[in-house]
């Protein structure tokens, strides 16, 4: 099997993949906030030569991974995995990720910019992310045949990445995410609580909630079909969405314009990274 690795902004997701057939097994997910933490002292530990205090902890991450998506015991210097594939947006995280996978794979890569294999020649690729990497190598392919693609992932922020008729990176747009976007919003009116997303009764509301509601997901929907809209007119050719992200569930209803919907695109991704290091 081929471990898969997503560290986002706010949740990390560990993922067993089955070399057979490019299906994922299981999948483990934690909060971004509390592997930080211990991937700090993990770090440190390791730096510093306190092994005893740095493998326990260690150990105990390794451990819990393999059981998540293995559903067994990890024993001492076992190497579950053929190779591990990670895709981080967290600089702070990825010592720890690197011991962590070393542990547990025989070999293991981190997707840039030098082994993504997209045509990055348009685009600054010191600063483009590992996660809009992962999403395009995917689309592509998969839907490398309907090119011009707009490939857009709705979490923490919402990213739009735009590949031409040739399937050139050109560029994209990166815009507060929807949940970010209603939580800013409700953090500067002091009459407003945390936001929960709510389905919209409709675009106009008719109470203060209801105004929310239409404001957070017609208006996100709105800016996506917009930006499809745009992005074609630019190119001069009707483009194909693809749609990933978390938060593509709060709107997919009311987006007008037609998408292809992969929830899981990322990972397939970084399966396909995995599947081309292993076939070299």
């Amino acid at each position: 099997m081929i471990l898969i690795v997503d560290a986002g902004n706010t949740t990390i997701t560990f993922a067993a993949v089955s070399e057979e057939n490019d299906s994922i097994v299981k999948r483990f997910k934690v909060e971004e906030d509390v592997f930080q933490e211990d991937a700090r002292i993990i770090e440190e530990l390791m730096t510093a030569n306190e092994s005893s205090k740095g493998n326990e902890l260690l150990n105990k991450w390794c451990k819990d991974i393999v059981k998540a998506l293995c559903d067994k015991e990890l024993t001492c210097d076992e190497k579950i995995f053929s190779k591990a594939v990670i895709s981080s947006v967290v600089v702070e995280d990825e010592k720890a990720l690197a011991i962590i996978a070393a542990k547990l794979a025989e070999e293991y890569v981190f997707l840039n910019k030098d082994n993504c294999g997209l045509n990055l020649s348009k685009y600054s690729a010191n600063t483009l992310g590992a996660d809009r990497m992962a999403d395009m190598i995917a689309a592509l392919d998969k839907y490398g045949k309907k090119l011009p693609l707009i490939v857009f992932d709705l979490g923490t922020a919402t990213t739009c990445n735009v590949l031409d008729e040739k399937g050139c990176f050109l560029g994209g747009i990166i815009a507060p995410g929807l949940m970010t976007a209603a939580n800013a919003l409700l953090s500067k009116a002091s009459k407003l609580k945390e936001y929960k997303v709510n389905e919209p009764l409709s675009i106009i509301g008719n109470t203060s909630q209801g105004c929310i509601d239409s404001g957070i997901v017609y208006g996100h929907a709105l800016m996506i079909e917009g930006i499809i809209r745009k992005v074609s007119e630019k190119l001069g050719k009707k483009c194909v969405a693809v749609m990933t992200g978390g938060n593509t569930e709060h709107i997919r209803d009311y987006i007008d314009s037609p998408f292809y919907y992969e929830p899981d695109l990322l990972l397939q991704g970084l399966i396909c990274i995995g599947k081309k290091a292993i076939n070299d």
